[in-house]
């Protein structure tokens, strides 16, 4: 399916498997602010910095190479998707808490990087909702994921579902896609629940 992510697991391992210093959320959330920006970044300029400072040979920098690839074959199809299928490269939910939380710190704080990197122009020349997205994004970059084991599973989904739309709120408004009707990119209600 054109719009499929590959696992996380693998991807994570992928990198690993390479010396790349980032992992599969940080990558994933880089790519995001990366397409966020205006102008084109294609595959290349995005693995080259994923796998910066590192000299991958043989099969384990192939199989590096593919997940990457489907990784940004999948998120763009996801951002570009006329229903919003856009999702989070993130661990299994089974996964404990802390870990989810860490995860999403470094999503974040990837997403923050992929777009201060490409994006030309001051904060000031942002809408103000975009500015308020790029602020909780700041505060979830910085998780504390000791903290964050005494939150609930259902504040946890919250936040990835804040982060989903905030991107897609960002990129409507930095990079307008023409769609068939205009998109209601409402954050949802956060329910009082926070991530610290």
């Amino acid at each position: 399916m054109k719009g499929e992510l590959p696992d996380f697991d693998a991807l994570e391992q992928a990198l690993r498997d390479v010396g790349a210093a980032m992992g599969a959320a940080e990558a994933q959330g880089m790519l995001c602010g990366m397409l966020s920006a205006t102008g084109d970044v294609g595959p290349a300029a995005w693995i080259a910095q994923v796998l910066d400072g590192t000299e991958p040979k043989g099969e384990p920098a192939r199989r590096c190479l593919e997940l990457l690839a489907g990784t940004y074959q999948g998120t763009l199809a996801g951002l570009e998707d006329s229903n919003l299928d856009f999702r989070l490269m993130l661990p299994a939910d089974e996964t404990d808490v802390p870990l989810l939380a860490e995860a999403l710190g470094t999503w974040a704080g990837g997403y923050l990087y992929g777009l201060g990197n490409v994006r030309s122009g001051s904060d000031a020349d942002l809408p103000e909702d975009v500015l308020e997205a790029l602020n909780t994004l700041s505060e979830i970059a910085r998780v504390d994921s000791e903290a964050a084991a005494e939150t609930d599973r259902a504040a946890y989904e919250e936040v990835v579902e804040f982060l989903r739309v905030a991107v897609l709120l960002v990129r409507e408004q930095l990079r307008p896609v023409k769609r068939e009707q205009p998109v209601d990119l409402k954050a949802p209600d956060s329910g009082g629940r926070t991530l610290h």
